[in-house]
């Protein structure tokens, strides 16, 4: 039987197991690369967000507390994974939402529950120490973003 055409069976299960192996290893590496992205992405944005945060409160402390209109303290506030400003009037605006907030993540205490205000003075230094995380599906980790500044002004 000299000219036999065709494969055996045993070349056809050698090059599916070859060809399973390479589709594995294609499919593990575009997944890795996907969750990285996932990642970046995730960190950026927790990035930006720390950053349109600071801005906001900024803004709002360096209002000019020498009006009536405008008083000497005001608070941040977490209520239902939103962050809030709240002065003396009682007014509420929103600085973020969409993220967990923990406004004293250098607590050392494990036991207390995080920290859900904090007062700012205009008319002397603030310091402001803000722990946002971001909400990820079960496969990733939490992904944190730390905010430890201060507000002053020149009198």
């Amino acid at each position: 039987m000299k000219n036999e055409k065709g494969i055996t069976l045993v070349e056809l299960i050698a090059v599916l197991a070859i060809a399973g192996i390479i589709v594995a290893l294609i499919a593990s590496v575009l997944s890795s690369g996907t969750n990285a992205s996932q990642r970046t992405s995730l960190n950026q944005q927790l990035q930006q967000e720390g950053n349109i945060i600071v801005e906001k409160i900024r803004a709002q402390y360096l209002l000019n507390q020498k009006e009536d209109l405008i008083p000497d303290k005001f608070e941040i506030v977490v209520e239902n994974d939103k962050l809030l400003f709240k002065d003396e009037t009682g007014a509420n605006v929103i600085i973020s939402e969409g993220f967990n907030y923990d406004l004293d993540p250098l607590s050392t205490d494990v036991s207390s529950p995080t920290k859900k205000k904090t007062v700012l003075d205009r008319t002397r230094k603030s310091d402001l120490d803000l722990l946002i995380r971001g909400k990820t599906n079960g496969n990733s980790p939490i992904q944190e973003y730390k905010i430890n500044t201060s507000f002053s002004k020149l009198n």
